[in-house]
C-alpha cells in the first residue's frame, strides 16, 4: 500500500489521547453506534487514536471502525471530531454511510494476507473485483505453465463489460509494463494506457464497487484504498508523457494512431455484439478450463468463421495453390497470413481456434494468428495498426517498442503449417474418414539415361569403400510419377469431394485432414470454398 500525504489532523479533543493505547473489554459498546457497526466484534483489541491520522490509510480506516463501533471513553469524548474526520474520509473515498460496513469488515480481516479470488468462471459475469484480478493477476494455466498475463488481450476480452475497477486494473498493469522497459521508450504501451487513463471515472468506480456483493466488504474497502495514490501516479506519468511528446513529434503520431485505431474499432467491429459475445464465451471457457463452458461451441464458432470468410472476395486467393514438392509454400502459407490480417476474420478465428483444439483448420489459423497482435478488441487492434504505420524516430539509435503478444490463449509451439492436395480421381468411404485418390501427376525431368564409369577414384567412403567417377554419355527426358499417396479426409467433407475437383488440405491432431480450399477443376484460378466458407 502506498503512503499518502497526511491529509487529516487528529482533532484537538482526540489529540490529548495521542500516544495512549486503549484496551477494549469484550462486549464494550456505546449507545447510538451507527447501523453499519452491526457486524463489529472487535473484542479485546487495542487501538491508538493517533492512528486516525496515520500516514498509512489502512491504519486510519481500521481505527475509525474501532473508535466508532467500540469507542473507549476517550473516543466517546471526541466523537464529534472523529465523526467530522470520518466524513472527510468518506468524501475522499467516495463512500456513502452504509459503505462503512466494509471498513468494519476490513478492520476485522488481516489485510497483510489478503487474497483476491474469482467469484465465477463466466467471463461475462465477472464482477468489478473479478475484472481487477484478471487484469493484475491473470489466470492460472495447467501443466505447470506460468499464469496467463496479457493485460491488452484480457482488457479486450472484457471490453464490452469493462468496469472501472477493471479499467483501473488495466491502467495499473499497463503502467507497470511500461516501467519494465529498459532499452527504449515504451511509447506504444503508454499510448495504449492513455485512452483508458482519460476514460477512468472515479465516481463510477465507487458506484460499481458498491454493487460487487460477490466479494466480501473487506475486499471492497481494500479496492477503495488501492486507488488513493492513483491521481499522484497519473500526474507523474503525465509529466513523462509530455516530456516524450516534446522530444520527438513522431511519438505524437504513435499516440494519434493508437487513439484513431481504437475509435475505428469501436465504430466497426466493436458493434458486432454477437461475435464479441461468442469470442468472450470461448475466452472464458479457455481461461477457466471449464469443460461445461465448451459444450456446444463447435457449430456456433464454425458458423461465425464461415460468415466472415464468405465476405472475402475469391480474388484475394488468386495464385494460392499447393506446390507438390513444397508443401510449406502452398495454399495454407499463402492464405493464412492474409486471412488473419482481415480484422473480422481474425476476430472470428479466435473462438474457432479455442473451440476446435485438435482440427487442422484451427491449427492453421493459430499458426498465423500468433504472428500478429490480432483484433480481439480496441487495444490489440491499435497495436496491429501502429505496427503497420511507418513511423521514423529522429534518433537513429532509438526504436519504436511494441508490447509483447507471444502468450495468447491460442498460442501454439509445434511445427510449420503445410498443406497438400490435388485433383480428385476417386473417393471411397473408410469408416470415420474418406479416402481420396488423386489424378496422376507426371513430371518430366532431364536426366542422364546412359553413363559409364572410369578408373579414376571419385572418393573413398568412411567405411573404406572406393567409388569411381561416373560420366554421363547421354541425357534425355524421364517421366516420374509425383502423385501424392491417398488422402484420409474427414467424412463431413464428402459432399464437396467429387471427381475432377481440386482441393487443398491440412492435417490436425484428430482423425482425418481438413479441407481448406476447393477449386471446381484443375484449371480454375480462384477457389470457390475457403476454410469451409463459400467465396465469390
Amino acid at each position: 500500500m502506498a503512503i499518502v500525504p497526511r491529509a487529516l489532523c487528529v482533532p484537538s479533543l482526540v489529540a490529548a489521547a495521542v500516544g495512549a493505547s486503549f484496551l477494549l473489554s469484550p462486549g464494550t459498546a456505546a449507545a447510538g453506534v451507527p447501523a453499519w457497526c452491526k457486524d463489529a466484534a472487535f473484542g479485546a483489541e487495542r487501538y491508538d487514536l493517533s492512528d486516525l491520522s496515520a500516514r498509512d490509510p489502512r491504519d486510519a480506516i481500521i481505527t475509525f471502525a474501532k473508535a466508532i463501533c467500540a469507542p473507549t471513553p476517550e473516543a466517546q469524548a471526541g466523537a464529534a471530531e472523529i465523526e467530522k474526520a470520518r466524513q472527510a474520509w468518506s468524501k475522499k473515498l467516495r463512500m456513502v454511510d452504509a459503505d462503512w460496513a466494509d471498513a468494519v469488515a476490513y478492520a476485522r480481516s488481516d489485510y497483510r494476507s489478503e487474497k483476491l479470488t474469482y467469484s465465477t468462471k463466466d467471463l461475462a459475469a465477472f464482477t468489478p473485483i473479478d475484472q481487477y484480478k484478471a487484469l493484475t493477476d491473470g489466470f492460472d494455466r495447467p501443466n505447470g505453465n506460468g499464469p496467463f498475463e496479457d493485460p491488452f488481450y484480457i482488457a479486450d476480452a472484457l471490453d464490452s463489460r469493462l468496469s472501472e475497477a477493471g479499467r483501473y486494473g488495466f491502467i495499473e498493469a499497463c503502467l507497470k509494463l511500461g516501467d519494465r522497459s529498459v532499452t527504449s521508450i515504451p511509447s506504444v504501451t503508454w499510448a495504449l494506457c492513455q485512452v483508458d487513463i482519460e476514460r477512468f471515472d472515479a465516481a463510477k468506480f465507487a458506484e460499481q464497487l458498491r454493487g460487487d456483493t460477490a466479494h466480501g466488504g473487506e475486499l471492497r474497502m481494500s479496492m477503495r484504498l488501492r486507488i488513493l495514490d492513483l491521481p499522484a501516479r497519473l500526474k507523474e506519468h503525465a509529466t513523462k508523457v509530455q516530456q516524450l511528446l516534446a522530444k520527438d513529434e513522431a511519438y505524437k503520431k504513435v499516440f494519434d494512431v493508437v487513439a484513431k485505431a481504437r475509435a475505428e474499432w469501436a465504430a466497426g467491429l466493436g458493434t458486432e455484439t454477437k461475435l464479441l459475445a461468442l469470442a468472450q464465451a470461448l475466452d472464458g471457457a479457455t481461461l477457466a478450463q471449464s469443460r461445461k463452458a465448451f459444450e456446444g461451441c463447435e457449430d456456433k464458432t464454425t458458423a461465425a468463421l464461415h460468415a466472415e470468410i464468405s465476405k472475402v472476395p475469391a480474388k484475394t486467393f488468386a495464385g494460392m495453390k499447393d506446390i507438390r514438392m513444397e508443401p510449406y509454400n502452398g495454399f495454407a502459407a499463402g492464405a493464412g497470413p492474409v486471412l488473419v490480417k482481415i480484422p473480422s476474420v481474425a476476430l472470428a478465428a479466435v473462438p474457432y481456434v479455442l473451440c476446435h483444439t485438435k482440427s487442422g483448420t484451427a491449427d492453421m489459423l493459430a499458426a498465423y494468428l500468433q504472428d500478429t497482435p490480432g483484433y480481439r478488441g480496441p487495444r490489440t487492434a491499435a497495436i496491429s495498426k501502429v505496427m503497420l504505420e511507418k513511423i521514423a524516430l529522429d534518433d537513429l539509435n532509438a526504436r519504436i517498442e511494441y508490447p509483447p503478444f507471444d502468450s495468447r490463449p491460442y498460442w501454439r509451439s509445434h511445427g510449420t503449417i503445410g498443406s497438400a492436395g490435388g485433383v480428385i480421381a476417386k473417393v471411397q468411404p473408410a469408416g470415420d474418414v474418406i479416402t481420396v485418390e488423386l489424378e496422376k501427376l507426371l513430371i518430366k525431368r532431364l536426366e542422364c539415361i546412359q553413363s559409364h564409369q572410369t578408373k579414376r577414384i571419385s572418393r573413398i567412403t568412411a567405411d573404406g569403400k572406393v567409388e569411381y567417377e561416373t560420366i554421363c554419355d547421354k541425357s534425355g527426358m524421364v517421366t516420374h510419377d509425383a502423385t501424392w499417396g491417398a488422402f484420409k479426409i474427414k467424412k463431413a467433407y464428402a459432399p464437396l469431394l467429387k471427381k475432377g475437383v481440386m482441393f487443398s488440405s491440412v492435417g490436425g491432431q484428430d482423425e482425418g485432414a481438413d479441407i481448406v480450399a476447393i477449386w471446381p477443376n484443375k484449371t480454375a484460378e480462384l477457389p470457390t470454398l475457403v476454410l469451409g466458407a463459400a467465396v465469390k
